[in-house]
């Protein structure tokens, strides 16, 4: 059974059964080896499909008691949290975080409104460059794989509230009904019939949190063009329609869609499509999306034959008629089956590519399209500095585009060179590691070592010097200091010893 749990949930690879019991089941790992306790046990009797769904309705109870203790126990000043941001999983961190934000927002607008602080929002942006100020200080600190992770993500998502923020004060936001305001994803603690519970609001929709265990991984950093395609996507759930994120490859359509999953913690399955799928293939994954209330990405989806698209919409006019009417159950490919209401699918396209078909317009009217266009390298690399400890993230994330650009521009053009946002993603996080080494060097030092590490390995000789060239113009009078790569520094200069000969 345990191999096949991550099939089932979204981030649970294993289940932590009891010392003294082969049936009591006590807890939940996850991919990054983070463990979360359930609050009672269960137990594998009967059927496994039984006891699966008991294993799903405990890790929902358990993320909400977790999730409901973090928010009582957010310190009053919000400065001093260090204690506060490990005492639990870090999923219930990020929520209560968010929650907190929001109602500090909220807040300072509502001061403004009655007249009481007309600088409130600058005070909050204020208190938030703090706090992020001290969260990359820790992170610069002794802590655990596990630890550097949670902290990761919670401040991808801090930076980008801060950002909101500066925003809202430049445009002088006075009203919690302003679109610079409503237009965000929002967290509240608010009561429902049953009980109080975690929402996420943004423009005029609500989503119940979904409290789905997504483990302790990365969060996707959030730009303007990332804001836009939520505004989007939410809409289209909202009216129970799918949502189609459309643009050329690498600008983010398929991520973006996973990583609004994890904001509201619903799974989310991507499946790559191909000219292979039938109608039937179809109907199983959307009879099995209907039933557990999953998310699908299907990418490249223009790629399924024109014929079987045609069958598609009137299988997602099917569901989606249901979910709009709220039904328990409903009749679909032959079969009532129970309906669950979170059900939401999403499709990624690249048009203009050889062997994509045009979508029938009876499909197109099932989905919200949203272009997609090339982020903000700047932006992002800004914010994952920060996530790494670095303090000057801002100005080193400018010069860092600023020498990617130029050196696509102005080195040969070669297959094997790469100035795209993987080349920059993984630099940063070489310079986050350079700098967890040596934490009291100049930063500009830690990032050209980065630098220079990653991509002069593969650039051809007579690139080298336009290269060095360009980084002493973004970086004059900055002398790096001789590296000491030890056995593979001699082991290099012996084979050039030896091909001299």
């Amino acid at each position: 059974m345990q191999p096949h749990l991550r099939k089932c949930f979204d981030n649970v690879v294993k289940v932590e059964f009891a010392a003294d019991s082969a049936e009591a089941i006590e807890g939940m790992w996850s991919a990054e080896r983070e463990y979360v306790e359930f609050t009672t046990p269960v137990f594998a009797r009967g059927p496994v499909e039984d006891w699966l769904g008991q294993i799903e309705a405990r890790m929902r109870s358990t993320l909400y008691d977790i999730t409901l203790a973090s928010l009582t126990n957010y310190p009053e000043d919000g400065l001093l949290r260090d204690a506060w941001l490990f005492e639990s999983c870090a999923q219930a961190i990020l929520t209560a975080d968010q929650v907190q934000w929001t109602a500090g927002v909220t807040a300072a607008i509502e001061e403004i409104m009655k007249g009481k602080n007309k600088k409130a929002l600058e005070e909050f942006h204020a208190f938030s460059t703090a706090q992020i100020n001290a969260m990359v200080a820790l992170v610069r600190g002794n802590l655990s794989a596990l630890q550097r992770n949670a902290m990761g993500a919670l401040i991808v998502v801090d930076v980008h509230a801060k950002e909101v923020v500066d925003h809202m004060v430049k445009v002088r936001v006075d009203n919690v009904t302003n679109f610079d305001w409503t237009c965000r994803l929002r967290y509240y603690w608010e009561p429902e019939e049953d009980a109080e519970d975690v929402f996420a609001r943004q423009t005029n929709t609500r989503f119940r949190y979904g409290y789905e265990y997504l483990g302790n991984g990365p969060r996707l950093v959030i730009t303007p063009l990332t804001d836009k395609c939520y505004v989007t996507l939410t809409g289209a759930l909202h009216l129970n329609f799918g949502g189609s994120p459309q643009g050329p490859a690498g600008t983010g359509k398929t991520e973006t869609t996973k990583d609004l999953a994890k904001a509201l913690a619903i799974q989310c399955v991507v499946f790559n499509c191909s000219d292979g799928l039938d109608f039937k293939m179809m109907a199983r994954f959307f009879s099995g999306l209907a039933q557990g209330g999953a998310w699908a990405c299907f990418d490249e989806f223009n790629r399924i034959d024109i014929e079987v698209l045609s069958v598609i919409a009137q299988q997602m006019l099917t569901i989606q008629s249901a979910v709009r009417a709220k039904l328990p159950e409903f009749e679909f490919n032959e079969k009532l089956m129970p309906l669950n209401l979170r059900f939401g699918v999403f499709i990624t396209m690249n048009p203009g590519y050889a062997g994509r078909t045009e979508l029938p317009d009876n499909l197109k009217a099932l989905f919200r399209p949203v272009a997609m266009m090339i982020p903000d390298y700047r932006l992002i690399a800004q914010i994952i500095l920060y996530s790494e400890g670095f303090e000057t993230a801002d100005e080193l994330a400018r010069k860092m585009v600023q020498l990617y650009r130029l050196s696509s521009e102005q080195l040969s053009k070669q297959d094997h060179y790469d100035f795209g946002m993987r080349a920059v993603k993984s630099v940063l996080v070489m310079a986050g590691a350079l700098r967890r080494q040596d934490s009291s060097g100049p930063e500009n030092i830690v990032l050209i070592r980065a630098m220079r590490d990653s991509n002069v390995p593969k650039f051809l000789v007579h690139d080298l010097p336009l290269f060095e060239g360009i980084v002493n113009d973004l970086f004059p009078g900055v002398d790096v200091p001789f590296i000491d790569y030890g056995a593979l520094q001699v082991a290099i200069e012996h084979q050039l010893r030896l091909r001299q000969l």
